[in-house]
């Protein structure tokens, strides 16, 4: 053997060596579909031998039973197979070398598969939660139409709010639970709670009219109160806790919102006087989890308020309820703050009205 021969044979080992370490198995066709070579992990995925010179679409199609035979379109657009209990991802790409015509690729996907598999099972979940809320909403809306009166005696525009209300938060849940499985630190980033907070009042300002309850607002004067985290997250949890507070209040009676420092911590408290959450005073005057509120009513209620622990948990946050000296509840929600020093030694804090509120975010 010559030299030239030599290299080219330890060209070829080399070569097999780097496609036999890899996770994924190779396979090189020429240009009518034959096998011209395969990598040993192609063949211990796939469970068979692919011998030289096999039309890999008919081995393929014995091998898996299937009842079309696969052609080259297939093999580019990629397509999966069902190995015992693993799931595989087959796909071509063409070539445009004169010897090689296609390079296919093997690859395990069973995480992948299993995880999309486990999300078309949560949204098949969520569709039929959704059905009865959204058959009641429509029911009430032709009933309203046709029978005004028996349409006031099932609660008339204050229940399909508040159906409109639960099928938010089954859709809010469900958003939540699938950003944060591929959450990670970087997607955290810094941001002002403070005016997180005025911005809110002003957007629920609509409902609180509505409701016929005023809103007060508390701020600290000056000083931004930096956060770490995802500002819209966090901004849906404040606001599911004083949409809550709002719904619950009679009307005329004032829902307080302030934001204060606690160490190295800023919290936003928000207070009714809605005559005290279910359950809270057999609970000695606090609670720190809102699962039973959800399994007391079919519209959902408390889901906002599970919804908003999950998320202030998420930051390394607490969320808790506690009796207030005017016969209702007060929610503390405590967020880590990256300033606290400065913004404690910047002054006190002073009364912000919805209507101003609105005014000055608007600039």
């Amino acid at each position: 053997m010559d030299e030239e021969a030599r290299k080219s044979a330890a060209e070829t080992r080399r070569m097999r060596a780097v496609l036999d370490g890899m996770p994924c198995g190779v396979i090189s066709l020429d240009s009518c579909g034959v096998v011209l070579d395969a990598s040993d992990r192609a063949s211990v995925l796939l469970r068979m031998t692919l011998p030289v010179g096999a039309d890999l679409a008919a081995v393929l199609g014995d091998q898996f039973e299937m009842t079309e035979v696969l052609r080259r379109d297939d093999f580019e657009r990629g397509f999966d197979l069902h190995v015992e209990d693993c799931t595989l991802w087959v796909q071509g790409n063409a070539m445009a070398n004169g010897v090689i015509g296609m390079v296919v690729t093997v690859t395990e996907v069973t995480p992948l598969s299993r995880s999309v598999d486990e999300r078309a099972m949560s949204l098949r979940f969520l569709l039929h939660d959704l059905r009865s809320p959204l058959n009641s909403i429509n029911a009430l809306t032709q009933l309203e139409e046709s029978d005004h009166e028996a349409f006031e005696r099932c609660g008339g525009m204050q229940q399909i709010t508040q159906l409109a209300q639960y099928v938010l938060s089954l859709g809010e849940q469900y958003i939540f639970s699938s950003v944060t499985e591929h959450l990670h630190a970087r997607d955290f980033k810094r941001f002002d709670l403070r005016s997180t907070v005025r911005q809110i009042i002003s957007q629920l300002e609509v409902t609180a009219t509505y409701y016929g309850v005023p809103l007060q607002l508390w701020l600290p004067n000056g000083s931004p109160a930096w956060v770490n985290g995802m500002r819209n997250f966090v901004a849906r949890a404040i606001q599911n806790v004083i949409d809550n507070a709002v719904r619950a209040s009679p009307r005329g009676d004032a829902v307080t919102v302030s934001v204060r420092h606690r160490d190295t911590f800023v919290e936003v408290v928000v207070g009714d006087r809605a005559g005290g959450l279910p359950g809270l005073r057999e609970a000695g005057g606090r609670l720190t989890s809102f699962d039973a509120l959800g399994k007391k009513s079919a519209t959902g209620f408390g889901l906002g308020l599970k919804l908003a622990v999950q998320i202030v948990e998420l930051h390394a946050g607490t969320l808790h309820a506690e009796l207030n000296d005017d016969d209702g509840t007060t929610f503390v929600l405590r967020l880590p703050c990256l300033n606290s020093a400065s913004v404690r030694s910047s002054g006190g804090s002073s009364l912000v009205d919805a209507d101003r509120a609105l005014h000055e975010s608007r600039k």
